[in-house]
């Protein structure tokens, strides 16, 4: 049991809706004393017959029989609740005083305030989910666009632990073959060639290398992308950046430094959370503040995915926009450039379009300001960022840096044991080398995992979940 956590015999009470003034909220109670800490505070008694049905109710002081409120009530039974325990959920009117009043006289009777992630802990100690659908309890909460809540939920509903247990039961299977043949082996019996198990090992690898595959796509559909919109002043960025809002979000102006910092913004494209970032125009300036600008947009790149590089289509190419050109290629290896030509509207100048399409970069015509080829610019985000497509129809898609860190733990033992049959070693190091393997895989699910992974995963919860 991780050490944050009171013992499990402890009722507990918390809040489940959000904070705030509203119509409804949902306070949650859960454990063996449930009814025991509840009933005194109602006027119509939980248990019996009430056994999931919500049913009008009122709550009040016991002290004084003062009113607190009219809710409505609904208890469920162990084990068939959310925890696995006994749980009442109470709906309220969503008023801080009302809430307050109902917890402190819940807590008077013997209950104690939940930890954060307490409930779903406690939904996966008693075996109503598995870690990974733990986890995606807070995935579910946290999405903020409709692919990532699907996959979230197809997490939820148990499709990645059910690939994960199914790959988990092909290395039981030829691992308990070989601790047959290690059983007999004074009787010289070869249970399975190890031409066979090499076999099996390589079918295993290759679904667990398919299910690796998704994490870069799924990373993007769970943390979105940071983009970054680079360009000297008066280019367009601000404009740019609006029209791929489609409201006005940076000041637009004729007057070169404008943007003197960093201006941010979320959006989605195609699914994907997008953070975009408008910067100081990128040139040499006397201009203390916006000198300050400028550094700040230089030290953004080392936290973006995808770079704007914006140059008027129109315009010979400046001084400041060949200092751009410099950034583009000093960084070209570790980020993801896009060309835009804006001011598209305005003509095009021969030498320039040359220029930019001799970077063998994606060059995007476009006029930010009237709004003219931002489809095709989002296209071009997108598809620099998910070069196999065939991933956005995938089931199934990692999106969990621990379930990534597992499944490559998982993969390289069994590479050991592939080496260790190739090298003639005996049953007894393959064999060891397969339950590494179980072991790594089992992080995912929670069969294997440490109090220290728990206490973290749980500790990113809010209170009431």
């Amino acid at each position: 049991m991780p050490m944050k956590y009171l013992p499990e015999e402890d009722t507990i009470v918390a809040l489940s809706s959000p904070l705030g003034k509203g119509a409804i909220a949902v306070i949650r109670v859960s454990g063996k004393d449930a009814l025991g800490v509840v009933n005194p505070l109602l006027k119509k008694k939980l248990g019996g017959e009430t056994v999931r049905v919500a049913q009008f109710n009122e709550i009040f002081r016991p002290a004084d029989s003062d009113p607190i409120d009219q809710v409505v009530t609904t208890y469920y039974k162990a084990p068939h609740s959310y925890t696995g325990e006994d749980l009442i959920e109470i709906s309220c009117h969503c008023n801080p005083l009302i809430i307050d009043a109902i917890i402190g006289e819940i807590i008077h009777q013997g209950a104690r305030m939940a930890q954060p992630g307490e409930f779903t802990f406690r939904a996966f100690m008693n075996g109503k989910m598995n870690l990974s659908q733990a986890e995606a309890v807070a995935e579910v909460i946290n999405a903020r666009t409709r692919q990532s809540l699907s996959q979230s939920i197809r997490h939820l509903e148990g499709k990645l632990s059910d690939r994960i247990q199914s790959i988990r039961n092909e290395i039981l299977d030829y691992l308990s073959l070989i601790e047959i043949s290690l059983d007999f082996s004074d009787e010289d019996i070869e249970i399975m060639p190890l031409e066979t198990l090499a076999e099996k090992i390589r079918h295993t690898l290759t679904q667990l290398l398919q299910l690796l595959h998704t994490y870069d796509y799924g990373r993007l559909l769970q943390e979105g992308i940071k983009l970054l919109i680079l360009g000297k002043p008066n280019v367009g960025k601000s404009s740019l950046l609006n029209a791929l809002l489609q409201r006005e979000r940076a000041i637009v102006s004729d007057i070169p430094g404008t943007t003197r910092d960093y201006i941010e913004a979320s959006l989605e494209i195609d699914g994907l959370l997008v953070q975009a970032v408008d910067t100081a125009g990128i040139r040499s300036t006397e201009d203390q503040v916006e000198a300050i600008g400028v550094e700040r947009a230089l030290e953004q790149l080392h936290t973006t995915d995808v770079g704007l590089c914006l140059f008027e289509a129109h315009r010979e190419l400046t001084g400041d926009d060949e200092a751009l050109l410099q950034i583009i290629e000093a960084h070209r290896q570790e980020l993801l450039f896009i060309i835009v030509a804006n001011k598209i509207d305005l003509g095009k100048h021969p030498s320039t379009m040359k220029r930019l399409n001799a970077l063998e970069l994606p060059v995007v015509e476009v006029s930010a300001l009237n709004h003219l080829g931002m489809e095709a610019l989002k296209s071009a985000i997108r598809s620099r960022l998910i070069t196999d497509e065939s991933l956005e129809s995938e089931e199934v898609v990692v999106t969990s840096a621990r379930h990534k860190t597992a499944l490559e733990k998982t993969i390289t033992a069994l590479n050991h044991a592939l080496e260790a049959i190739e090298q003639h070693s005996t049953e007894e190091i393959i064999a060891v080398e397969l339950r590494v393997a179980l072991d790594h895989l089992g992080e995912i699910t929670g069969e294997t995992t440490t109090e220290d992974v728990l206490n973290h995963i749980f500790a990113n919860f809010c209170i009431g979940k």
